[in-house]
């Protein structure tokens, strides 16, 4: 397996490209407990991704742990080594519908929901791993701020 590091600014354009392709993701949390919870995101500017949300054993978890991890990805295409997909780490921030925040993230959100409820999460990445299998080398390419 080929790793690639790299700092570069095309390897967080084609995260940002992939993450805008996608909505749903799966978002790790670790605190008392670990967690992976599904999850609909949308982004804001550069790598700023937002995931509205009303509750649960995952907020225990950011908490404790502001560290998360969100991975999207493709199917696999046929085999367990043919995928595209990005994995983004950052610092996870809870934000409560009557936070600027919140109205900041409202900007960007594309789709409908009950505006006004539950919990905003920002995440904010400090890095990238991304790999593409379907259309590129399968290389891994790694983005770090």
């Amino acid at each position: 397996m080929v790793v690639a590091t790299t700092t570069g600014e095309e390897v967080k354009q084609k995260v940002i490209e992939f993450l805008k392709k996608k909505d749903t993701g799966a978002l790790a949390t670790s605190g008392a407990d670990t967690r992976v919870s599904p999850v609909k995101y949308f982004l804001g500017e550069d790598l700023d991704i937002y995931i509205h949300s009303d509750g649960g054993s995952k907020f225990d978890n950011l908490r404790q742990n502001k560290d998360v991890c969100l991975l999207v990805s493709t199917e696999f295409y046929g085999d367990y080594k043919t995928i595209k997909g990005v994995q983004v780490f950052g610092q996870a921030e809870i934000a409560k519908s009557d936070s600027s925040l919140y109205q900041e993230a409202e900007k960007y959100c594309p789709f409908n929901h009950m505006a006004g409820e539950g919990y905003i999460i920002k995440i904010t990445a400090d890095r990238a791993v991304y790999k593409d299998s379907v259309d590129g080398n399968g290389e891994k390419n790694i983005w770090k701020a």
